[in-house]
């Protein structure tokens, strides 16, 4: 289906969830960031729009609607850092030989010239290229001239230049935008059931408030011996809480049941950056808006 027949299914699919939560008369939507409710009209308009996790531009499928307001907030702060994260990553993997394609801007140094570079990979050959258009005519000519005096004098072997990504990210805005990846995917998995339990109140504030810590110990890095990239687990042992695994990260989120505050219990119970171990049952990541939660509690 296209996107204006996808967002329908959803409004359709999110309006019926929201009647078997809470008692409401009318066919509305909830956006499960702020919990704004809004009417079929909002998405002929474009209030209501599709949400991708994790970010579209990273490979994310649409599994969700919100409010224009939430989408474009994080868009431009929460989601864009997780984006120049993945950009980054995507460059040192390049780098070193761990990609066999890439395309990016870089700085190259030597001999006590910087220039801008394009670097490209593809199927493991790079090359580097430094464009007219990026950079200072006299730092390139001064970088030809080296060049030029390296190869004239013999002396090309073993000199030492480095490259350095022009990709840059804000690293807390980062660890947020995964915390609304497993939100949104935890709301298209399990549905109003569970986002609009009182103990995910913390989370949406951080992500609507994400210039402001409001909870920590939520994000891990990842297991490296976990071949498996994406998962959900509902963890049953040590605590029940949830964990969505995001390929090198894996981010902490309170269950319906388990402590009503599950980051002051981490916090207490573990040190900072102490390995977690957990058990419990795992689940593949959702395709689309499934609201299990919502509809099994009618059956």
């Amino acid at each position: 289906m296209n996107r204006n027949e996808l967002k329908r299914h959803y409004f359709e699919k999110g309006a019926s969830a929201l009647k078997k939560v809470i008692s409401i008369d009318q066919d509305c939507y909830c956006c499960p960031i702020c919990k704004k409710v809004f009417l079929l009209k909002a998405i002929e308009v474009g209030i209501l729009t599709l949400e991708h996790a994790p970010p579209k531009k990273v490979g994310g499928r649409p599994l969700a609607l919100t409010c224009n307001k939430c989408n474009s907030i994080s868009g431009y702060s929460i989601d864009s850092a997780v984006v120049h994260r993945e950009r980054l990553f995507d460059a040192a993997k390049a780098i070193t030989g761990q990609k066999r394609n890439y395309r990016g801007r870089a700085t190259l140094s030597m001999g006590g010239e910087a220039i801008n570079v394009r670097l490209e990979v593809d199927e493991g050959s790079i090359s580097i290229k430094p464009p007219k258009k990026i950079n200072n005519p006299q730092k390139l000519t001064a970088y030809k001239n080296y060049m030029m005096h390296l190869h004239e004098a013999g002396k090309w072997d073993g000199e030492k230049f480095t490259i350095t990504p022009l990709a840059r990210y804000h690293q807390k805005y980062s660890k947020i935008g995964d915390l609304k990846t497993a939100f949104i995917i935890c709301f298209a998995f399990f549905g109003y059931t569970f986002v609009l339990n009182k103990r995910l109140s913390p989370i949406r504030e951080q992500i609507i408030n994400y210039k402001t810590e409001v909870i920590d110990r939520y994000w891990l890095v990842s297991d490296p011996k976990i071949n498996r990239k994406h998962f959900i687990c509902l963890i049953e042992k040590p605590i029940s809480a949830i964990a969505v695994k995001i390929d090198k990260s894996t981010i902490i989120l309170p269950w319906l049941e388990g402590p009503k505050d599950l980051y002051k219990y981490l916090s207490e119970k573990y040190e900072y950056e102490e390995p977690v171990t957990f058990e419990g049952r795992f689940f593949n990541w959702p395709e689309t808006l499934e609201m299990k939660l919502d509809f099994f509690k009618s059956t």
